[in-house]
């Protein structure tokens, strides 16, 4: 790959990590997700450490049926296989901050784990 495309790539997978977040779209959220990936950060005042499926759930659970998506890679930085993209995004009425490392395994950009804050 050459790193447009690889760049490329990366940021379908951070647009479909939004939008089907937004939209609680289960079947796309376990695609770029590895089965034993992460989601950890403070919520409401409270640590929490959520598997994948735990994640999932509550993307499902705070679905909308918004059409446009607000979010915006500020930073993505690519070492060889390896990748860390700093992603601004709207959820639930909410603005974030999401850190997410991926992995290129068998061909694809997959999430490993997001880190996030909500911005105050």
């Amino acid at each position: 790959m050459t790193d447009q495309e690889t760049v490329a790539a990366i940021v379908d997978v951070v647009h479909t990590y939004v939008t089907a977040m937004t939209a609680g779209d289960r079947p796309a959220l376990e695609r770029i997700f590895f089965e034993k990936a992460s989601e950890v950060g403070h919520f409401d005042g409270e640590l929490l450490w959520n598997s994948r499926d735990a994640f999932i759930r509550m993307c499902e659970e705070a679905a909308s049926g918004a059409a446009n998506v607000s979010w915006s890679i500020r930073s993505l930085a690519v070492h060889g296989d390896i990748a860390v993209a700093h992603v601004e995004d709207d959820w639930a009425g909410m603005r974030f901050d999401d850190l997410l490392t991926l992995v290129r395994h068998e061909g694809a950009w997959r999430i490993v784990s997001k880190v996030y804050r909500v911005q105050s």
